[in-house]
């Protein structure tokens, strides 16, 4: 009767751990379970956030070049010495000024124009990531570099990106790259060339140059204004930003003999 007791005891002892075992494997699948949207939850909210500042990196390309290359650019502070004013809100930027050239170099154009454009803009773009309300998130000032070739223009932009939810932090991939597709490159070689000859002689306008760049698929135009001013004005047909062929227009103003 003892050995059978005894034995009826283990038996329900093993019932116990065996149901104990049961339960908690339940109970850690259930856990997992749940943890595992938790998981996928931060990781798309990680990637929207991302997709965010890519989003306005890419916008900001788009309009840095466009304003280059119809007003001069849109920056806190001008770049450019000289503008004919159409009116208080349209512009151009001379490139020629009465026998000075005020043209820049494309190292010029990419850092002062371009890249600076990225730099004051992209923190406005996100707006302290206004938009995800229920995260915090820290941002710093981006750092843009930009490079030409013959075709397209490349933005390669650092931007540090923090998460922060209670104690974790999660610092988000800062390197970002945006690519506007024109041939911007070789439309500033063309008015530099067009400025350098005025430098030389700007009693008239070089149509001989202005032909030959036109047989390169661009649209070039010389357009006489007041104030002794040429607008120039190329487009290049092969390339659009938002569905617009690119502009790409600067004044130069004739020095007058006294």
């Amino acid at each position: 009767m003892a050995k059978r007791g005894q034995a009826a005891v283990f038996i329900i002892i093993g019932l116990i751990m065996a149901v104990s075992f049961i339960l908690l494997g339940t109970a850690n699948k259930e856990n997992t379970s749940k943890l595992e949207p938790e998981t996928e939850n931060v990781r798309i909210d990680d990637s929207n956030i991302r997709a965010f500042a890519q989003f306005c990196v890419d916008t900001l390309a788009k309009n840095a070049v466009f304003y280059l290359g119809f007003v001069g650019g849109n920056l806190k502070n001008d770049v450019f010495p000289q503008f004919f004013h159409y009116d208080r809100f349209y512009r151009i930027p001379y490139y020629y000024y009465e026998g000075n050239s005020l043209i820049l170099t494309e190292e010029g154009f990419k850092n002062l124009v371009l890249a600076k454009y990225m730099n004051e803009n992209l923190r406005k773009c996100t707006n302290n990531f206004k938009a995800f309300e229920n995260l915090r998130i820290v941002d710093s000032s981006a750092r843009t570099t930009v490079e030409m070739s013959d075709d397209e223009v490349a933005f390669n932009v650092k931007y540090p990106v923090s998460i922060n939810r209670g104690f974790q932090v999660k610092n988000l991939e800062p390197n970002y790259k945006a690519v506007v597709n024109v041939r911007l490159k070789e439309i500033i070689q063309i008015a530099q060339k067009i400025v350098e000859n005025e430098v030389v002689k700007d009693r008239y306008i070089h149509w001989d140059y202005l032909t030959d760049v036109s047989n390169n698929n661009y649209n070039i135009t010389a357009y006489t204004e007041d104030d002794n001013t040429i607008i120039y004005r190329v487009i290049d047909l092969e390339n659009e930003i938002e569905k617009e062929p690119y502009i790409f227009q600067f004044g130069n103003k004739i020095k007058v003999k006294e």
